[in-house]
């Protein structure tokens, strides 16, 4: 794992351990074929866990660390290296040429805080259940936000719970880097969940556009102010309209979109 708004590499071997073991458990029980690693750094993960799968590629954008040699994964036989901005990788296209398919790939990595919605939306995303899951080191405050048992949902949330459940792994000090951050992370998991939910996702992510910017208020008064202002009209039942949008369940989602 590697960088995220600078130079901040995960320097705690036990922490790494704990990670490297997680992967492997949850790559071995999904019946995965394939591993990618999002920003591997120096490739201290990279070198732990390339033997958990005989087809693994590592995505990387710093030019420093390619350039003079940091990523060190040689001998590593089965690692591929993609020298580019993930958000612009084509991957589906990458594991077709491998033979391979989303529905058997486990994702892990360090995210860059920056663009940690990005990606979790490039890949878990889109309302589909493509990829097996993931594991990935990201900032506490968006782990606490994203988790699926959270009480208050955010618009990342609704995205990403779409398809997967959302576990909080471990809280990771910022001494657990070098040099250390100024912000605390945190390790979760993404499962897809057993059962898809029977939800049109291209209706609700319409639903989600026009009620996630107010936030604030109710779900009554905004359809009340999108029918007026927008000519929007959205059916909301008498027993919802008083809750907010990050106050709903599926189930009251479901009961919207119907």
């Amino acid at each position: 794992m590697g960088t995220y708004l600078g130079q901040n590499f995960l320097t705690d071997t036990k922490i790494r351990h704990y990670l490297g073991d997680k992967i492997k458990k949850i790559y071995d029980e999904s019946g995965c074929t394939v591993l990618i690693e999002i920003g591997p750094g120096k490739g201290s993960l990279t070198k732990l866990i390339h033997e958990i799968s005989p087809d693994f590629f590592v995505i990387e954008r710093d030019n420093n660390l390619i350039a003079e040699g940091k990523l060190k994964v040689e001998g590593l036989e089965n690692v591929r290296v993609i020298h580019a901005d993930v958000l612009d990788v084509d991957v589906d296209a990458e594991l077709k040429n491998r033979g391979q398919e989303a529905n058997k790939t486990l994702v892990v990595g360090n995210l860059p805080y920056y663009i940690t919605s990005p990606i979790l939306r490039k890949f878990f995303g889109e309302g589909k259940q493509d990829y097996v899951g993931g594991v990935f080191m990201v900032q506490k405050e968006v782990a606490d936000k994203l988790c699926t048992d959270v009480q208050k949902k955010s618009y990342l949330w609704w995205i990403v719970n779409f398809g997967y459940d959302v576990i909080y792994l471990k809280t990771v000090p910022a001494k657990a880097f070098s040099p250390a951050p100024k912000v605390t992370s945190a390790l979760i998991e993404l499962k897809r969940k057993d059962v898809p939910l029977s939800i049109d996702f291209t209706r609700f992510l319409s639903f989600l556009e026009d009620f996630a910017p107010y936030s604030r208020k109710t779900l009554g008064a905004i359809a009340t102010m999108l029918k007026k202002k927008q000519n929007k009209e959205w059916l909301i039942p008498e027993t919802l309209r008083g809750k907010r949008l990050e106050e709903l369940g599926w189930g009251d989602v479901g009961e919207i979109l119907r």
